[in-house]
This record gives structure tokens, C-alpha cells and sequence, in this order.
């Protein structure tokens, strides 16, 4: 079984970056996503989550901007939203996946190794 990492580990990386207001820890504003490729990476498992949806794209933007913006307080709320997943996973929250999210991509076939110039 894979073994989650700490909300301690996981702040290790995000905390030296709390005083960077462009990155996600660092962040002292209001959540506005306009598109979902916008989403941090360290966001996108407790969105997972709260909403049920492996494929986040799913959920609006209004709902995501909205869960976002409660549950934010500014620089340093991300351990909060690594708290919340935490919670949700050990719950049993289940994060809903359906035969579309398993499709195959171009890419699956490719070595790790494979520089992506020589992807068609």
C-alpha cells in the first residue's frame, strides 16, 4: 500500500517559500482560478477530496474558487489544506473515478527517460 507522506513532510517543501507571495504557501490573496490547469499541484489532492472527483475539471471553478476562499486564511494555510486531505483520506472520503478517467494517452507508452522532442 502506498504510504502517504506527514502534513509535516509535505510542509518541509512548501514552508521555505512562505514568505514568496507567488507561490502557494506564500499566497495573501483571494482564489480566483479562471482555468483549471491553473491549479497548484499541492491543491489538487485536497480539491480530489472535498468534492469526490478524481478529474477536478469536473467540479466548477465558481465551487473550487469558493471551497478555496473558506478554507484559506493567507501565507502558511496550505498545512490546513494537507490537514483537511489527511482528515478526509483517514475518514474513507471517497474520491469517485469512472471508466473515462482511465483512458489511454499518448504518452503512457513512453519511457521514463524519453525527452519529450522526440514525442510526436
Amino acid at each position: 500500500m502506498l504510504e502517504l507522506r506527514s502534513v509535516e513532510d509535505r510542509m518541509k517543501f512548501h514552508n521555505k517559500d512562505i514568505d514568496n507571495p507567488y507561490s502557494v504557501n506564500g499566497f495573501n490573496g483571494t482564489w480566483a482560478f479562471s482555468d483549471h490547469r491553473l491549479i497548484p499541484e499541492a491543491l489538487i489532492g485536497f480539491l480530489q477530496h472535498y468534492f469526490g472527483q478524481a478529474r477536478i475539471r469536473r467540479v466548477s471553478l465558481d465551487q473550487i474558487n469558493e471551497v478555496m476562499n473558506d478554507i484559506w486564511e493567507g501565507p502558511g494555510s496550505l498545512k490546513k489544506v494537507f490537514e483537511a486531505e489527511m482528515e478526509m483520506r483517514a475518514s474513507g472520503k471517497d474520491v469517485k473515478m469512472i471508466a473515462s478517467d482511465f483512458v489511454k494517452t499518448k504518452f503512457d507508452d513512453l519511457e521514463e527517460d524519453t525527452p519529450l522532442s522526440n514525442v510526436e
